[in-house]
């Protein structure tokens, strides 16, 4: 089996495969999409698996850490289990290391098979579905609202990056200037935050995207909700912090998420991107010894010193290797999960390292994207 970038005459097999796989319809594409977009096929005699990964950058502590993406992993049903996906798997992380993306995500509902690749759960997107009329009873708010107007693109741009949370991916919303539902938040010229909203059938305003730089715009925006009641009997909000939600709703909800999972790709690149916001309370010097376990990523294995310097927290080869940790535990460290949580898991062993937790405590990784 051959593991290669798609050309253009893979297409019609590309298509094949993804209409199997995904139930894809409508026509077939005449050319690939104009995209920076890496594909792999896998091929022996016949183009048997292809996957995408796309280039994203994901924020973690108030950083943009380069990230690619894993979507539309598909094996002709009459190859699978002939490790056609593990094949894939394997050129990708490499692929990946190479295009300097020292992470990846992806959405599965095979856990299996990415686990044992080192991909792991570690952050969600979440929504909750709350009725219209418990958002009346918030306070008033002197924070203005008003349409999306073109002119605040950049000022949008600038809400989202400094609300930021770990997990979010790093884009821009060019399709809210043409949402007439969307709702901008503004202290006389400054924008503070916005909503992005759509109608579902069934009498639900859908907010995909709630942003808000400061209390009064959270209240203001959250009781606009309340102005669709009688139209709309729910609002489905996507949440990034649904404990603030929890303290300012006079009502209880429950949450429904969707878990995405995390791989490093390369350990030493992803300590050295992403920011840490907590160092510079920490004594400087070693954080944690590391022995990494990582057959198929293997320029992470072995031993590992994470050092913190002030503000920074750097990654050097060496050390006693005396806290064991499995590629499977890198990713959801990374993104906040704690250690206990790790151990219970058996992906982590050896004595304590409260550093570990203190470094990337989070109030959970979340995403608004799926992919």
């Amino acid at each position: 089996m051959i593991i290669r970038e798609a050309r253009d005459d893979d297409l019609d097999a590309v298509w094949r495969l993804r209409r199997i796989a995904f139930g894809s319809s409508g026509p077939r594409p005449t050319a690939w999409p104009v995209s920076d977009e890496r594909r792999l096929v896998a091929e022996a005699g016949a183009v048997h698996g292809y996957l995408r990964i796309r280039r994203f950058g994901q924020y973690f502590g108030g950083r943009v850490v380069p990230m690619g993406g894993l979507a539309t992993v598909a094996v002709d049903p009459h190859a699978r289990g002939k490790g056609v996906a593990s094949g894939l798997l394997d050129t990708a992380l490499s692929t990946m290391r190479e295009d300097g993306q020292p992470l990846s995500t992806l959405f599965t509902t095979v856990p299996a098979l990415y686990r044992g690749r080192g991909w792991e759960q570690s952050g969600v997107v979440e929504h909750a579905d709350i009725p219209v009329d418990a958002f009346r009873a918030l306070p008033e708010s002197p924070v203005s609202l008003g349409p999306i107007d073109k002119t605040a693109f950049d000022a949008i741009t600038a809400c989202y990056r400094a609300t930021a949370v770990d997990g979010l991916l790093d884009r821009t919303r060019e399709d809210l200037l043409d949402n007439d539902f969307a709702t901008l938040a503004h202290v006389e010229d400054t924008v503070t935050g916005y909503l992005d909203l759509e109608r579902l059938p069934d009498r639900v305003i859908y907010a995909r995207e709630f942003i808000a730089r400061d209390p009064a715009t959270a209240t203001a925006l959250l009781r606009s909700l309340g102005s669709w009641s009688g139209l709309m009997l729910t609002v489905r909000l996507r949440l990034t912090d649904p404990t603030m939600l929890a303290l300012v709703l006079p009502t209880a909800f429950s949450t429904v998420t969707e878990p995405w999972y995390l791989r490093v790709v390369d350990f030493p690149s992803a300590v050295a991107s992403r920011g840490w916001p907590t160092a510079a309370s920490l004594s400087d010097g070693v954080a944690a010894e590391l022995d990494i376990v990582d057959p198929h990523a293997p320029w992470n294995a072995g031993p590992h010193r994470l050092i913190i310097d002030g503000d920074q927290v750097r990654c050097e080869p060496g050390g006693s290797g005396t806290v064991v940790m499995h590629a499977r535990a890198l990713g959801p460290w990374y993104a906040g999960v704690p250690t206990t949580t790790l151990r219970a898991a058996g992906l982590m062993t050896g004595p304590p390292a409260p550093a570990l937790d203190l470094l990337t405590a989070n109030n959970g990784a979340r995403m608004l994207d799926d992919f």
